[in-house]
């Protein structure tokens, strides 16, 4: 392969967000686009399956929530992180085989607890991150985005 040249400038600014999202290569594009547009042109982003779920041990796994943890220190001593958008979506493969037998609903509400537990977990170690949460769902063939904040007061 021949070197690739970025037509993107290099920015020594460091980000102040983290977005932690699922790894689903159809929904890329989406995500790229939703975040350059409403959260940042220069985010952290840590995408892994199940998305926002690696928080909290119980909902993935100790091991992956203690990665996360270690993460999350790193980026918001070194990277000046001061936002977390938690991103989530239907259809959730990482759901699906963990909690196969619940319904497209009981699924959803699953999802939406694992947020919450998410969002409390990030207030309780880092008080003064600002945290977002999102929920996406294809609806007449676009992705949306909905901030669901509402739900989980």
């Amino acid at each position: 392969m021949k070197p690739y040249a970025s037509p993107h400038l290099w920015s020594a600014e460091r980000p102040e967000t983290l977005v932690v999202c699922w790894s689903y290569g159809r929904y890329h594009p989406h995500i790229e686009e939703f975040v350059r547009s409403h959260v940042s042109e220069k985010p952290d982003l840590f995408a892994i399956p199940g998305g926002p779920a690696v928080i909290d041990p119980w909902a993935s796994s100790f091991d992956g929530a203690r990665v996360f943890e270690e993460a999350l220190h790193l980026l918001v001593s070194s990277h000046e992180i001061s936002s977390v958008w938690l991103i989530a979506h239907h259809g959730c493969g990482f759901y699906k085989k963990k909690y196969g037998e619940l319904s497209e609903e009981d699924l959803r509400s699953r999802q939406l607890r694992d947020l919450k537990k998410a969002k409390e977990w990030l207030y309780e170690r880092q008080p003064n991150l600002k945290v977002h949460v999102i929920y996406a769902l294809v609806k007449s063939g676009r992705v949306l985005f909905v901030d669901v904040e509402d739900k989980l007061a």
